[in-house]
């Protein structure tokens, strides 16, 4: 089920914008929760406190706390949510490009190209809900999607898997998640095997990274989202530095 929020000061629009979006999510016979603000810091107000959402559709021009605002600060708690924008404002287009915002929906063309916009955004959710790891051994089942994975560790005979739990709002960590382990008896040769994605990246013979986490490459370390540090080998160093700056680029 998705979790869609949308947030804008004028409340014919506000109301507009959820019929739209209800009619288009029960075509595609999508189950979603809506919720509404009309003011960006309640809206923010609800993600510190833990609440999450896959998709929000933004209004830029708002009193108080701005939509290009509002977008930087959601980021930073909710990488992973998709976020539109809907303004009557061609200038900021540009803008919400740089921001790495999924769709840039005129006011005046909302009926035209809001539908189109939510039909791709909800495949894409798909897609990224889909893909995930299973562990299946004696003792446990369990799905782990492919963005909760911060990255894999050797241990002896182990893999450690670092996840990152989105949905557990009572949490003190960077970005508002969880962190926590799975350990299931296998090298690490052939868990990157199984996961056949190219989000994944051996940094060194003991460490798989989730490129999806990374911030930063320092001296020959790897920062991850939640300032864990990994080391990288020098001899993937130059490679794993060119795969890290296509990734970013194919995200923008």
């Amino acid at each position: 089920m998705l979790q869609i929020g949308i947030c804008d000061d004028e409340t014919l629009l506000l109301d507009e914008i959820k019929k739209i979006t209800e009619n288009c999510l029960q075509r595609q016979q999508t189950f979603s929760i809506l919720s509404t603000y009309t003011n960006g810091e309640e809206l923010f107000y609800d993600i510190q406190d833990g609440k999450r959402f896959d998709l929000l559709l933004l209004d830029i021009e708002m009193p108080g706390l701005s939509g290009m605002e509002l977008a930087k600060r959601i980021h930073e708690l909710l990488p992973d949510a998709l976020m539109l924008f809907v303004t009557a404002h061609y200038k900021y287009a540009v803008d919400a490009y740089e921001l790495h915002i999924f769709r840039y929906i005129p006011k005046n063309q909302l009926k035209e190209r809001l539908p189109h916009a939510l039909k791709d955004a909800v495949s894409l959710l798909e897609i990224q809900n889909t893909d995930s790891y299973i562990i299946n051994n004696q003792t446990r089942l369990e799905r782990i999607p492919y963005k909760e994975i911060l990255y894999i560790e050797k241990d002896g005979k182990n893999a450690v898997f670092h996840i990152v739990n989105i949905e557990n709002p009572e949490n003190n960590t960077a970005n508002g998640r969880v962190p926590g382990t799975r350990r299931i008896r296998k090298t690490l040769t052939e868990i990157f095997d199984e996961l056949q994605s190219g989000e994944f990246y051996f940094i060194e013979r003991g460490y798989i990274v989730n490129l999806r986490h990374v911030s930063g490459i320092s001296h020959t370390d790897c920062i991850l989202t939640d300032q864990t540090c990994l080391p990288i080998s020098q001899s993937r160093l130059s490679e794993f530095k060119k795969m890290l700056n296509q990734y970013w680029q194919n995200k923008i």
